[in-house]
């Protein structure tokens, strides 16, 4: 599709220091790819938050207008979840012009791709009454403005109903989505209005906040799941490494991004959008009570496979590969063409050798080609996971057929878990490594000219995946305005080599970025509840915390340039 005014899309959201947000824009960044587009990642922190800090971080959003975007989507979930769609809408007004479509929460006259809230947060609360007996159920709530905070607040409630169970006010604490809220709810449950012993589960609005509450927990000594379970809300990729793994409800995240940017794009084209609700799905893991294949390996049966069950594989192979390729999302093209064929076969090999371990080494084969970029063990663990079930068909005939492919599969979910852990450890000494040599790079030469602020940029944020940037500084960071001044940038052919005036709006058209393939990143530049500027990085890489690292340095290194000017 081509892309009519030749302009990116905008995606607005709060931070990229959180895994949620990161998954979006990985699948907004997929799509545009898919699109033939080209994207702008705008993390501008909550719209009117009340926290300083969180506030001035939307000067960001001034890059965003009709001039250097050609459509918005606005992850509204995030973005206005310290003010509610009430609020955020008239101020979506700002992008009057520019087509918009919402992601998270509806607002009024915007196309919305949304989730399911009410119906995972139900079926989990459920769940917990009916197959665990818990009759004592605390919940966890999202900020008061958010309106996905409200309606899992209300199934929680709705829930408790239908199990003829009392809503209990002491049961009830306020959260804010974040990890330190789940600890604090802990602390107020037990410290403050002493209930230990008084709650056999905790139902949190979303995982952040589940993982900090079991945290919490354990270091209370109440055991998690037998004295305390704990269900989330999202599926974060560090729910499934959390110990025990988290029960919770998936969202789509990633499809969130995805159909957001597809939705604008086509608001672009000036064809009209139908607004969508995507489902969510129930995971059980070991948080909650229940026992899953991710807590324990059954023991190796030896198994020589008859010929029915190579017979069911071959008439089933073709959808089995199908769903395999499916359930990865495109995300394995590190592996080579043909890993959905290469893991197959080892596995008919293994059921057809007993003692043959060649599943397990085709897979480790496999996690090390995809170590070659950040591994999602949710998507490994779900390819897994349609592996078995499209295989069970074929070996249910056979005495002894399952007990093996289960445990194969057990084998491999472990390897993926760990492996995925152990790179995650990499991925984080390397990042501080970076972040190291960036820092002392800009730092030799924070009073120099610009030419060598711009040399040590580009040489300090190529290990990032930049390819790309530039640097401006707000004019009179205490008055509202967009007069700023180019402090440094580079791009693939050139430096700047002189500071130069320009206007914060614009930022996003800069020439530097002329060449510059990938995504671009507008990071706003702030200090003490104050907006200093903003920095706009083009990067092949998906945002992450490693460019929230690059951002937080840039803003420290402003603020002490206009203190040294004063």
């Amino acid at each position: 599709m081509p892309q009519p005014s030749g302009l990116p899309l905008a995606l607005l959201i709060d931070t990229l220091d959180d895994e949620y947000q990161v998954a979006v824009v990985r699948g907004a960044m997929s799509a545009a790819r898919d699109l033939g587009l080209s994207l702008l990642c705008v993390p501008g922190g909550r719209v009117r938050d009340g926290m300083p800090d969180s506030a001035a971080r939307n000067v960001a959003f001034e890059l965003v207008n009709p001039e250097t975007v050609s459509g918005v989507v606005a992850v509204s979930s995030v973005i206005g979840s310290a003010v509610g769609p009430k609020e955020l809408t008239p101020w979506l007004g700002r992008f009057e012009g520019v087509p918009l479509c919402c992601v998270g929460v509806p607002c009024e006259g915007y196309a919305a791709v949304e989730v399911d809230n009410s119906t995972g947060v139900r079926d989990l609360v459920l769940h917990l009454g009916r197959e665990h007996g818990r009759k004592r159920i605390a919940f966890v709530r999202g900020p008061a403005g958010s309106v996905e905070a409200k309606v899992r607040y209300a199934a929680y409630a709705s829930a408790l109903e239908d199990l003829g169970l009392e809503l209990d006010p002491d049961l009830i604490v306020e959260g804010d989505f974040r990890k330190p809220s789940g600890t604090a709810a802990v602390r107020t449950l037990v410290d403050e209005r002493g209930l230990r012993g008084r709650f056999g589960a905790l139902v949190a609005a979303n995982d952040y906040m589940a993982l900090g509450a079991i945290e919490e927990l354990w270091r209370r000594q109440l055991d998690v799941p037998n004295e305390v379970a704990v269900v989330g809300f999202d599926d974060v990729d560090s729910a499934r490494l959390s110990r025990p793994a988290l029960t919770t409800a998936r969202q789509p995240i990633e499809l969130l991004g995805r159909r957001g940017v597809e939705a604008a794009a086509e608001l672009a084209r000036g064809r009209p959008v139908t607004s969508a609700l995507l489902p969510t799905k129930r995971v059980i893991r070991g948080s909650c009570g229940c026992a899953t294949g991710e807590m324990g390996l059954a023991g190796s049966v030896p198994l020589t496979a008859s010929r029915g069950v190579e017979i069911s594989f071959v008439q089933r192979r073709q959808a089995i590969l199908a769903e395999m390729a499916r359930a990865a999302e495109g995300r394995f093209g590190a592996a080579g063409s043909g890993w959905e064929a290469r893991l197959l076969d080892a596995l008919i090999g293994d059921l057809r050798m007993a003692g043959s371990s060649t599943f397990y080494r085709t897979f480790d084969h496999l996690l090390h080609k995809l170590s070659r970029d950040p591994i999602d063990v949710a998507v490994l663990q779900e390819m897994l996971t349609a592996l078995r079930r499209q295989s069970l068909p074929c070996v249910a005939s056979v005495t002894g057929a399952r007990d093996k492919l289960e445990d194969a599969l057990h084998e491999a979910r472990i390897l993926a878990a760990i492996f995925c852990e152990e790179a995650g450890e990499r991925r984080a000494r390397q990042a501080r490594e970076r972040q190291r040599t960036f820092e002392q790079g800009i730092r030799s030469v924070l009073f120099a000219d610009a030419g060598r602020r711009s040399a040590a940029a580009a040489e300090g944020l190529a290990a990032f995946g930049v390819e790309a940037c530039v640097v401006a500084a707000l004019t009179r960071p205490d008055v509202s305005g967009n007069d700023a001044r180019l402090l440094f940038g580079f791009g693939s052919r050139e430096r700047l080599t002189d500071e130069a005036p320009t206007r914060l709006s614009s930022l996003s058209t800069h020439p530097m970025f002329a060449n510059a393939g990938g995504t671009l990143v507008a990071l706003p530049l702030t200090a003490d509840g104050k907006a200093l500027g903003a920095a706009v990085m083009a990067t092949t890489r998906v945002p992450d915390a490693d460019l929230e690292g690059a951002r937080e340095f840039l803003s420290t290194a402003l603020n002490t340039l206009r203190q040294a000017a004063r």
